[in-house]
């Protein structure tokens, strides 16, 4: 009697519910990557915007001096007057990297999702911007809202 040669439907069924697992697995861990990857990208932007407004309050006297009103971050750009659109190139652009278009002005907003970074105030000493963390990554761990002002990065409740 001769043996049949190949794989037993049983046996096709087992590889495909193993590579279906493995699929699984691998876009769970692609996603926590790409959120990680959007943080560490938020927090640059919010060290590049920090380090732009400390250059603005050492060249003028204030922070101020930058001509950002409250609201989105990108819009400070569109002042002529802007010190800080002189000092940070990409101001005009710089929103958050997942694309939505919910304002981070909105406390809500910012503890609950992601959210365009928004100045709250800038007076002559200091300032405060809000972003959003969706996940949390290297020193600011916890996912939410944080604020970045003269002193650092905090998570705000």
């Amino acid at each position: 009697m001769k043996k049949a040669k190949g794989f037993s439907l049983v046996e096709i069924l087992i590889v495909i519910g193993i590579v279906g697992i493995i699929l699984v697995f691998w876009g769970l861990t692609l996603n926590s990557k790409q959120k990680e990857t959007r943080d560490l990208s938020r927090i640059r932007d919010i060290q590049i915007l920090r380090d732009g407004l400390q250059v603005v309050k050492n060249e003028t006297g204030g922070y101020d001096r930058s001509y950002c009103q409250p609201g989105s971050v990108s819009a400070c750009a569109q002042n002529q007057m802007s010190e800080l659109a002189r000092y940070v190139t990409g101001l005009a652009s710089m929103n958050d990297p997942s694309g939505v278009t919910a304002s981070c002005s909105d406390l809500n907003a910012c503890k609950t999702q992601n959210c365009n970074y928004a100045f709250i105030g800038v007076s002559i000493d200091d300032y405060e911007i809000l972003f959003h963390l969706e996940k949390g990554t290297g020193s600011f761990m916890t996912l939410g809202c944080y604020a970045a002002n003269p002193f650092g990065i905090n998570i705000r409740n």
